[in-house]
């Protein structure tokens, strides 16, 4: 929609508008019409091209006399608007409510704004001239008439000046309305106690990787969600915190305890982004993109401006093969939040993916430079230095992780590393010690055989090792059969062992269900050259690099050396 005018640039006093892009329509005829009054207005049409969006809001909001927060049930579900709100109050500037609906205010907000005068924009007939008194001339507005349906006030156990100062100290994309969907009935009051161990556990989430943080955050995220059963953003966070506990374990159960808590918030109130995202990052985890899409795009929908939300669909836009979808979701996350570690991490993983290695490791290198005992951040670095050939340079990196915390993630990569540089002794410890921590992942017992296989007189230790690898993978196609990777990884096992039917049947299901997967379609045709069937394997590896899968990938993996000097890869 065009916007009426430009936004107010000028050592003048004027108004900040905060409203929903949604409401542009009803919004810019008022900002016309203050402006055809004389009053001076910001709006975020006032962001100039290459400065800091974060930064243009946070100086504008400082800079004005008084604060327009145009109040609907899409202002109240953007975090977008709720974040300018807590900045607001947090500096001392007026606020002037103008409800364009019924919606009841979260109980935080109806604390903070309860004893500030308000507009009904549908139900003052005087409506411009009681918002122009105040703006004009300093007076104080006429009381309007109350509405009929107001949401019930709820006292919170802190001072209103340590809530601000606990919630702005929360990262942006942390904030989130607590709003029923139900215009009908007054919002469900977020009780103190409840929504306590619910900023604790955000705040550790932020940084996932220290200590029993993960662990401390789901706690923290139960107790809320027990203390409020109607607390839909706590089952969402627990959600996405047992997800990451499955990404960092493979145990399946951790993923069906998230998708349980995000249905539980989806049934709460489904018109939060947060809890859109929490189902969306499950149902991609389950591999059932189709849902995840759908959740993922109405997250957006609802909050197009919040970083989580960015960095969820670009996620999934790069799973379906659609890199520049995914680049610019990317870009608009760490734009929106440029100190996100999470955001940083996971457009660095992107590019690693993409074979763009020197700009992947400049992210990790930036992460680091924000958080320099982040192991995981060492460890994706490493992987980096790793597959550019600096092999001694990444050992380096995996020990640095390993000193701040011994991870499974840690001992593979080092072990990758040893194998590369043919210290299969070395290797062999590495993956030992990952086993010791967790001896439930396939992936592990299948590296631990490849290595085996690559060493003089392992051949029972190769088959005993690909049998566990094949029994684990198993058990994980079965709990979850959509996951492309496991069947990718039995067809391999499968082809090693002289079982080409079993191999072959796993890397159908893999190509039908990741399609566009320059991954998926490199390790098949490595299944399919390790079977002596070049052609497959030729065929394959063209299509991977169709795809976009790095060729710098496909000539470190030994594996392949052969394939590779085919004359008709030539």
């Amino acid at each position: 929609m065009k916007t009426p005018i430009p936004a107010y640039r000028g050592d003048g006093p004027y108004m900040f508008v905060c409203y929903a892009h949604k409401d542009s329509a009803i919004v810019f005829s008022d900002i016309e019409e203050l402006n055809n009054n004389g009053v001076n207005i910001w709006y975020d049409e006032g962001i100039e091209a290459g400065s800091s969006w974060r930064g243009g809001i946070a100086t504008a909001i400082i800079g004005a006399t008084k604060f327009l927060f145009f109040v609907s049930k899409s202002s109240l579900a953007s975090t977008h608007c709720l974040r300018e709100v807590d900045y607001a109050l947090n500096h001392n500037i007026d606020i002037i409510p103008i409800y364009l609906d019924n919606t009841p205010l979260p109980a935080e907000l109806d604390l903070s704004l309860s004893r500030v005068q308000a507009l009904f924009r549908d139900k003052d007939p005087r409506y411009i001239e009681h918002l122009l008194t105040p703006l004009l001339d300093g007076k104080a507005a006429a009381q309007p008439t109350q509405p009929t349906q107001k949401s019930k006030s709820s006292k919170l156990g802190i001072s209103l000046a340590a809530a601000l100062c606990l919630l702005l100290a929360i990262a942006w994309t942390q904030r989130e309305t607590l709003l029923d969907t139900d215009l009908k009935e007054p919002a469900a009051a977020v009780s103190a106690d409840a929504f306590g161990p619910y900023l604790q556990g955000l705040e550790l989430m932020k940084r996932w990787d220290k200590g029993e943080n993960l662990e401390d955050a789901i706690k923290l995220f139960q107790q809320a969600a027990e203390l409020n059963p109607d607390f839909a953003l706590a089952y969402a966070r627990l959600a996405e915190a047992l997800r990451m506990r499955y990404a960092l374990t493979g145990d399946i159960s951790w993923l069906n305890d998230a998708a349980s808590a995000a249905a539980t918030a989806q049934s709460l109130n489904p018109d939060l982004a947060a809890v859109q995202i929490a189902i969306g990052k499950v149902h991609l985890a389950k591999g059932n993109t189709e849902i995840a899409h759908a959740a993922l795009q109405k997250a957006m929908a609802i909050d197009p401006y919040d970083p989580e939300s960015n960095r969820a669909i670009a996620k999934m836009y790069a799973k379906q093969g659609r890199a520049k979808d995914a680049e610019a979701a990317y870009r608009k996350a760490i734009a929106l939040e440029p100190e996100n570690l999470l955001s940083i991490d996971a457009y660095a993983n992107f590019l690693f993916d993409q074979g763009r290695l020197d700009e992947a490791a400049k992210q990790w290198q930036d992460a680091l430079a924000l958080a320099p005992d982040h192991y995981a951040v060492l460890v994706n670095l490493g992987s980096t230095l790793s597959d550019t050939g600096q092999i001694g340079e990444s050992i380096t990196m995996y020990e640095r992780a390993i000193e701040i915390k011994p991870s499974y993630m840690a001992y593979v990569n080092l072990a990758t590393a040893y194998d590369r540089s043919n210290h299969h002794p070395a290797a062999v410890t590495a993956l030992e010690k990952a086993l010791s921590i967790d001896d439930a992942d396939w992936l592990a017992w299948g590296n631990l055989a490849f290595v085996y296989a690559r060493m003089n007189g392992m051949d029972q230790q190769t088959i005993d090792t690909f049998d566990k690898a094949i029994e684990l993978a198993e058990i994980a196609r079965k709990q979850n059969p959509r996951d492309p990777y496991v069947h990718s990884d039995l067809a391999m096992y499968y082809a090693e062992t002289g079982q080409p039917k079993l191999a072959i049947q796993r890397l159908e299901a893999a190509l039908a269900l990741s399609p566009n997967s320059g991954e998926i379609a490199a390790a098949a045709a490595e299944a399919h050259e390790t079977m002596g069937q070049r052609e497959e394997a030729l065929a394959l590896l063209k299509t991977a690099l169709d795809l976009g899968y790095p060729m710098r990938r496909l000539q470190s993996n030994s594996a392949l050396n052969e394939l590779m000097l085919d004359p008709k890869m030539q």
